[in-house]
Formats: structure tokens, C-alpha cells, sequence
């Protein structure tokens, strides 16, 4: 089993990384299945259909939330999206920060993981060097949130 965080903003990441293939078939059909009307009570103008302006609005307009199976509502979906592919070519470069990524949001507990793993010296990977890889991860996914606004310091 994985330790769970007591950071709030770390735990909400470790969702998104966990339901992530959810969170994207949930956008993917949001932006599918959007209606395509323009006008309506508040312009004065009749409500009718229009599906050259619903597409335009379907691929420029961010989507407030998704409900995903299993995991309820996933507010800022694609901010979230945005966070999760920084994270990843964040962790590219690095070969064993990115297969602790993989294997960890996998779900593959961090005592197989470290079994598994051999590090640049060609020794098992320790507990310890796992958990600060694995906060170091949590810890960039957090600025990056950040910076797209969809975690507040304050």
C-alpha cells in the first residue's frame, strides 16, 4: 500500500495522476457532445441552432468540470491535464524518476517498486530514495498547479 499524503494539494494530484485516462474520455466527450446553440433570453435574439458557432465554442471554451465514473466531479479538467504532461516531461529526462511515476500511478505498491528497481549505482532502490523521488514529483506538480491556478496558496 502507498502512503497517502497529508498535503491536501498533493493528494488531490495523486488523484488526477490515478484517474487520469478517466478524466480525458471525460473531456474528450464534454467536448463531443456540447450543444451548438447561440442566442437566446438575455441578447434578445432567438435561440437557434448553429453548429459552426457550438464547435467554435467547444474547442475555445474551458470546461468548468467533468463528472468521472467512480470519482465524482473533477473541477478545471483540462487544467488538471495541463499539470499532469508538465509533470510527465518533467520526468522524462530522468529514467528513474519517470518509471517511479509510471509504476507508482499504476498503482504498484513502492515495496515492489524498490524490489524492482536498481538505481545508478546498480543497487535496489531504498525506501528512503523512493519517498524523496516520489515528493520531489509531488512537489513540481504542486508549482505547476499552481501556476495554472488551480491550487491557491492563500
Amino acid at each position: 500500500m502507498q502512503r497517502r499524503s497529508r498535503d491536501k494539494n498533493v493528494r488531490a494530484f495523486e488523484f488526477m495522476m490515478r484517474n487520469e485516462k478517466k478524466i480525458r474520455e471525460a473531456v474528450e466527450e464534454a467536448r463531443l457532445y456540447k450543444n451548438g446553440y447561440t442566442g437566446g433570453a438575455p441578447t434578445g435574439h432567438a435561440r437557434i441552432a448553429d453548429p459552426t458557432a457550438g464547435e467554435a465554442i467547444r474547442h475555445a471554451e474551458e470546461l468548468r468540470f467533468v463528472e468521472i465514473e467512480g470519482g465524482g466531479r473533477v473541477d478545471r479538467p483540462e487544467r488538471w491535464l495541463r499539470v499532469i504532461d508538465a509533470v510527465r516531461a518533467w520526468c522524462r529526462p530522468i529514467p528513474l524518476r519517470r518509471e517511479i511515476l509510471r509504476r507508482r500511478y499504476a498503482g504498484e505498491s513502492w515495496v515492489k517498486t524498490c524490489a524492482e528497481i536498481k538505481d545508478s549505482e546498480d543497487r535496489h532502490l531504498s525506501e528512503s530514495k523512493y519517498h524523496r523521488i516520489v515528493m520531489g514529483i509531488c512537489n513540481h506538480a504542486v508549482k505547476c498547479a499552481i501556476q495554472v491556478r488551480i491550487i491557491k496558496i492563500f
